[in-house]
């Protein structure tokens, strides 16, 4: 019963939020949310790495063009960084767009926040494995994404794109770069069966090393995007 409850109320989440992000992006950043952890990991947001470089080549077949690689260097050198978002989130089940407003954050090794201040309070944490939601209606819930391999699809992707990691990221996503580096977006597919089951695409738009948009297509129709505009130093 509780495995059944933790899976649905992650499959909500996911199909909401999608830390997009979960995770946000800053000077690199990314994600969402509704009501439920996966919804929310899944945007959180809701990256990263491990395999050699023989074995991601191998999966993503043909090497990447030089702009991604370009880019993804430019996102490597980002240590940390902060940004604020905007977010307009298209819904089946509402008739108007839901519109969100609050702060990202990025630090070097995995850690993503995803902080709301409108319509709602709400606080969205990824460190590690972790997924820790903070709200003031529901109070803090903490998953471990590593149970829903769905969801740490996402949240690896997402962390991968954003500390510049293309190995990890071709291991989880196929990717369709455009553009160069002052002006560019990356499109990734799924390679995760059951997260393609929900999310359809993720595409980053950006200048150099920062992230300035990201946009959330789920296979049920639902939509969302955030506009990001990092902090100036």
């Amino acid at each position: 019963m509780l495995a059944s409850s933790s899976a649905r109320r992650l499959t909500f989440r996911f199909a909401a939020l999608r830390f997009a992000g979960c995770l946000f992006a800053m000077t690199l950043f990314a994600v969402s949310c509704v009501s439920s952890i996966v919804r929310r990991a899944t945007i959180l947001c809701v990256g990263l790495i491990l395999p050699a470089v023989a074995l991601a080549q191998q999966a993503s077949g043909p090497a990447p063009q030089p702009e991604l690689r370009a880019v993804m260097e430019l996102l490597a050198r980002v240590s940390s960084s902060e940004a604020r978002f905007t977010e307009e989130k298209h819904l089946a089940a509402l008739a108007r767009p839901l519109l969100l407003s609050g702060r990202l954050s990025y630090a070097r090794g995995g850690r993503v926040a995803r902080t709301v201040f409108a319509p709602h309070e709400e606080r969205l944490l990824v460190e590690g494995d972790t997924l820790t939601v903070e709200s003031a209606g529901r109070g803090t819930q903490t998953l471990s994404l590593r149970n829903y391999p769905a969801a740490w699809a996402f949240v690896e992707g997402f962390r991968a794109t954003l500390a510049g990691d293309l190995p990890t990221l071709q291991r989880y996503y196929r990717t369709a770069f455009r553009g160069d580096s002052v002006s560019w977006s990356l499109e990734l597919l799924p390679r995760e069966e059951q997260m393609a089951r929900y999310v359809e695409s993720i595409t980053f738009r950006g200048s150099r090393g920062a992230i300035t948009g990201i946009a959330i297509a789920e296979t049920g129709g639902n939509r969302s995007l955030m506009k990001i505009t990092p902090d100036v130093p």
